[in-house]
């Protein structure tokens, strides 16, 4: 039924484009901008591995430039999805970012799990989860090339991949910076200067940025949460080597200190607020809850123009990062559980490769890459099994012996205490004398004094040994005020890959594109767990000092070698600027090695098989360009997690499963109209319906059957315009208002409709005047305002996290409606 749908659908698409191109002349070159203001630019994109108009490139891509950043004030990953149909982004924080392209999430932390989405900054991934997410500034565009891209972007592009092109040095002397400051203390400076050191021969620029904001929720119990603090400077050298060749070396560094972020729980209130996540909230670490995290690397690129339309390039890549973040995870007054995640990592990268270009009938590329990774992630567990003991453990013990007793005395044995009320926590210091209290109410309920061992007469003798063992073992059992325990994965990642892609152009509007990435890996994964320097005496009852992390002998170590080939085909015709193109393409999410004592978990590779058509172009004397697509994928082994107990462990906790089949069905659309010289309105649309199957190849059953993909709105859409108003000769007048809205967002795969957010949009705008101060030519200035989420919608951006383990699932809240005024000043 979804192909009868998806045929239907491009069919439609074809005809009305069709019906509206017949009168552009035919041409198939494009100019790189006009200077007339009644039309729009060309948006140039580099997806394969050339520069290229975007309308000719047969894939789905979106691209914003450096400029459009600017315009729109974007300063971060998760504000981008504002603009780019069929992608989300969650930020958590820096440390904890979630992309998801069409439906499908990367955004796991351990160490052993391999990317979804890929990440790219000027051809290096910087895909690894808790290193990923990076300050945008000084950049010359964005490119979210959407769908399976392995061949283009390697062994991490299985849906999609996210590509940070940087600006490189120029050879003229400016610069720039930018002072602003906002609500809740907002400052923000950045900037740049580019040098030329050598004219014509050595180039270098050298850009910054810092924000600093306080936190927008308070904590009651000391400190703000959810702020920003966030440095980071690059330096970009350009070497031209001698008339054919270009090199440049790029260095970066990033330092974030930010406060805790607010996990917050709905069912218990703090003292004097809410259970709202979007008010104040009341975490009992107070300000020992924070992210710390410092990362950069280096880059090394190097083009040699070969002749003959062949091009030699080279990118080396290093990497390194460090993390460290402090959370409540059950997001309480109570000290139930706080939690530490700490990671690091470093990557080394090389890729040769080869393009050949022959603008009559055929440009491609092929070439070889390295990668090579080691990571790890070390997470800390500090729980107040006193308080634990209120909110888990009664209800633990009381299912444990229901069978054994009727439910009011059950009731007397493990009585059901609040964890937490007024605001302030319970807690249980100690287990009551359980044998006294069963032999005095059976004594009192039969009238004649009874020992344990009458009472449990008519049990097996094992089974009443062992009963009876386990009753006297907790009776009077002092409960730990403080128990720590904890676990240490780590993995080391080789691949070696070969690629090769290329456009031959059958006749002059007839393309046919080819490629395929054909890997190598080698994953090892291992894990340790000590046993706890405080045991558990709940964990004693499943035979382990540990609660959550299962004992291992040390540290145990697996690894497994996996083979894999991606590839893609398409077919695209031009009639004057439009493209008609369809697409088939084979993508795949890397395996994945779990080692747990109780055994390795060797996860197959996520397959997904792709078809997708569309039509993009220029109409009306190039004032309205659009971009329309529709697309299904088809997957096996699909990739997910799942609350489950480890052997050994008492708590369940998120553990890596094959989900099995699932698809995806949706369409995308985007456009962008002059309706003015001084007015440019745009709007995106994109529509998914991305589900589990209802049975697996075998034909069983699924977990599930039926669910929607977590963090995916099945419909989303954002307007805006671009009005700038020439006063007169170098005097600007601008206003930029935005409005995005997203439906209903699942948070996990389960479903559950605790954990959701319903549909909510976002209001934004910028506005401001540029002019020249003096006579000057080359001096400028900008006076501007922001504002976002100007209407102050109340929303989430996550729900579930660690507390849910526990049953104390917790709410991140959105960004409230924040304003502030910049001044830019550039040469």
């Amino acid at each position: 039924m979804k192909r009868s749908i998806f045929l239907f659908i491009l069919t439609g698409i074809a005809v009305s484009a069709f019906a509206q191109t017949q009168a552009v002349p035919d041409s198939t070159v494009f100019p790189q901008g006009e200077k007339d203001a009644k039309t729009l630019k060309e948006v140039v994109v580099s997806v394969q591995k050339r520069n290229q108009s975007s309308v000719e490139v047969p894939v789905a891509v979106s691209a914003l430039s450096g400029v459009d950043l600017i315009k729109l004030d974007v300063r971060q990953f998760d504000e981008l999805s504002e603009y780019i149909p069929g992608m989300q982004m969650q930020l958590q924080s820096p440390n904890n970012p979630g992309y998801v392209i069409r439906g499908v999430t990367s955004d796991d932390g351990d160490s052993r799990s391999q990317a979804r989405v890929s990440i790219f900054q000027d051809g290096i991934s910087i895909s690894r989860s808790r290193a990923s997410a990076v300050e945008l500034f000084d950049l010359d565009r964005i490119e979210v090339v959407k769908g399976p891209q392995g061949t283009l972007f390697g062994r991490g592009a299985e849906i999609g991949a996210l590509h940070i092109i940087r600006k490189k040095p120029v050879n003229t002397l400016n610069g720039e910076v930018t002072l602003g400051y906002g609500s809740y203390n907002r400052k923000l400076a950045d900037g740049f200067i580019n040098a030329p050191i050598l004219k014509n021969k050595l180039l270098n620029r050298f850009s910054f940025t810092f924000e600093d904001r306080d936190g927008f929720i308070k904590n009651r119990s000391g400190g703000n949460l959810n702020g920003k603090n966030t440095f980071a400077l690059r330096n970009s050298t350009r070497l031209f080597a001698g008339e054919n060749t270009l090199v440049d070396l790029v260095v970066d560094y990033q330092r974030d200190n930010y406060p805790g972020t607010s996990f917050k729980n709905r069912q218990y209130a703090p003292a004097g607020g809410d259970t709202s996540p979007n008010t104040m909230a009341d975490l009992e670490q107070g300000k020992n809850l924070y992210i710390k995290r410092n990362l950069g690397g280096a880059g090394l690129f190097i083009s040699h123009d070969i002749g003959h339309a062949w091009k030699f390039n080279s990118i080396s890549g290093f990497r390194a990062f460090n993390s460290d973040e402090s959370f409540d995870a059950d997001g309480t007054a109570s000290p139930l559980m706080w939690i530490s995640e700490i990671e690091e990592g470093k990557q080394f990268s090389q890729e040769f490769r080869f393009n050949y270009t022959n603008s009559r009938n055929f440009n491609g590329f092929a070439g070889v890459s390295y990668f090579y990774e080691n990571s790890s992630q070390e997470v800390p567990l500090r729980i107040n099994e006193q308080a634990l003991y209120t909110a888990y453990s009664s209800q633990l013990l009381n299912g444990m012996f229901a069978s054994l007793f009727s439910t009011d005395i059950a009731n007397v044995l493990f009585p059901n205490i609040p964890p937490l009320s007024g605001g302030k926590f319970n807690y249980v210091e100690s287990i009551p004398d359980i044998r006294a209290t069963l032999e005095q109410l059976y004594s009192q309920q039969l009238g004649m004094p009874l020992t344990l061992e009458q009472v449990f007469a008519s049990l097996p003798a094992m089974e009443r040994q062992q009963l009876i063992g386990t009753i006297d073992l907790l009776s009077n059992q002092p409960i730990n005020a403080y128990h720590e325990e904890g676990y240490k994965n780590t993995a080391t990642n080789h691949a070696a890959e070969i690629f090769a892609d290329g456009t031959w152009q059958i006749t002059r509007q007839l393309g046919l594109t080819a490629g395929l990435r054909l890997s190598y890996e080698h994953q090892e994964g291992t894990y340790e767990a000590a046993a706890s320097k405080q045991p558990s005496f709940l964990g004693m009852l499943s035979g382990s000092p540990n609660l959550l992390c299962a004992v291992s002998d040390g540290k145990i170590a697996d690894a497994k070698n996996y083979y894999s080939l991606v590839m893609r085909t398409a077919l695209n015709y031009m009639i004057g600027q439009n493209n008609f193109y369809a697409s088939l393409s084979r993508g795949r999410r890397p395996g994945v090695v779990y080692v747990l004592p109780e055994g390795t978990t060797f996860l197959s590779p996520e397959i997904i098989w792709s078809y997708e058509a569309g039509v993009k172009g220029m109409l009306f004397n190039r004032k309205l360009n659009y971009d329309l697509t529709a697309y299904y994928y088809d997957w096996s082994h699909f990739q997910s997690a799942s609350l489950r107990l480890q052997e050994g462990a008492l708590v369940a906790e998120y553990l890596p499963d094959d989900a099995g089949k699932a698809h995806s069905f949706g369409i995308e659309a985007g456009l962008k109209y002059a309706l003015l010289p001084c007015l440019n309105l745009f709007g995106t649309y994109a529509y998914i319906d991305g589900k589990f199957d209802d049975k697996d190849e075998a034909g069983n059953k699924q977990e599930y059957a039926g669910h929607r993909f977590r963090l995916t709105p099945e419909n989303t859409f954002s307007l805006g315009l671009d009005f700038t108003y020439v006063l007169r000769k170098g005097q600007m007048f601008y206003l930029r208002p935005t409005y995005s809205y997203k439906s209903k967002v699942y948070f996990e795969d389960n479903n559950d409709e605790r954990l959701t957010q319903n549909g909510f949009g976002l209001f934004n705008y910028t506005a401001g005047f540029h002019f020249k101060p003096s006579k000057n030519k080359k001096l400028y200035m900008e006076v501007g305002t922001y504002g976002k989420n100007v209407l102050n919608e109340k929303y989430i951006i996550d729900a579930g996290n660690s507390g849910n383990a526990i049953g104390f699932p917790t709410f991140i809240a959105g960004n409230p409606a924040v304003f502030g005024g910049q001044i830019r000043i550039g040469f």
